[in-house]
């Protein structure tokens, strides 16, 4: 999970359709008004198209998109199209998330809080960073299901894993190629492309990129990556843009008290 900025609500979702559809919903409960493609459309695009909460890929070719109503829309009617109530998410944490009542027991919302402020990351799972969080943190965890190892775990554990193997493979070509890395170009452009190519696990737009980010900027074979190609001034403004880009997505890897 990570902070999601909420952008402009569809300009089709104008007040008057608003009310209108809030008054459809009313008379029936049943009836879905708030599945209209330019909603979908603009949720895709706020979310770039990942489940807000578990942050797998959903709408085309992966996961089925849902809308989920942060604040349960059958008990909280008036809030059924409120933009600031619509979250991109994924089937499973929509039905994990159920009727649960987000006024009367909080979970994290990633549009208003920062999940930075909240979770450390470990063996791939959700932790509270410290007891003051640890209620709104334990009742997300419990309410999405975020640690479930067969739903989500392992696939986080499959990507993480496959990023570290990919990252020692980059390490060692740089690091037996260092002598003539400025010179032969085909070598050169293997460990550049390879380089971009981890650090984009780990930017906003990838697939669990709170987990990948964390393991980037935590592995040693990574630093020494980056410190190798600094040294050998082939260090660019690319990578420079795509490292900060994933430092600010990184996690802590402990509990408040261990830092």
């Amino acid at each position: 999970m990570i902070k999601v900025n909420r952008i402009d609500k569809p300009k089709e979702l104008t007040k008057e359709v608003q009310q209108q559809l809030t008054d459809e919903f009313k008379k029936d409960k049943n009836k879905n008004v708030w599945n209209k493609k330019y909603i979908r459309d603009q949720l895709i695009l706020e979310c770039n198209s990942k489940c807000v909460y578990c942050e797998c890929f959903i709408g085309n070719g992966h996961k089925e998109m849902h809308i989920d109503h942060f604040h349960y829309k059958n008990k909280y009617k008036d809030e059924v199209v409120t933009w600031e109530n619509l979250n991109p998410s994924c089937s499973t944490c929509n039905k994990n998330k159920s009727q649960h009542d987000t006024y009367e027991t909080p979970i994290i919302n990633p549009f208003e809080q920062e999940p930075k402020d909240y979770f450390y990351l470990k063996n791939y799972r959700y932790y509270s960073r410290n007891e003051k969080v640890d209620k709104i943190v334990h009742d997300t965890i419990n309410v999405l299901g975020l640690n479930d190892t067969e739903n989500i775990v392992k696939l986080r554990f499959e990507q993480g894993e496959t990023l570290i193997d990919k990252i020692n493979d980059i390490y060692e070509l740089a690091e037996e190629n260092k002598e003539i890395l400025n010179n032969n170009i085909s070598k050169k452009n293997r460990v550049m492309r390879g380089c971009k190519n981890i650090l984009r696990k780990g930017i906003k737009e990838a697939e669990y990129s709170a987990f990948m980010a964390t393991i980037i900027k935590n592995d040693e074979n990574y630093i020494k990556l980056k410190q190798l190609l600094i040294r050998l001034k082939i260090w660019n403004e690319e990578l420079q843009s795509l490292d900060e880009q994933v430092e600010k997505i990184k996690m802590q890897i402990y509990p408040d008290r261990l830092y």
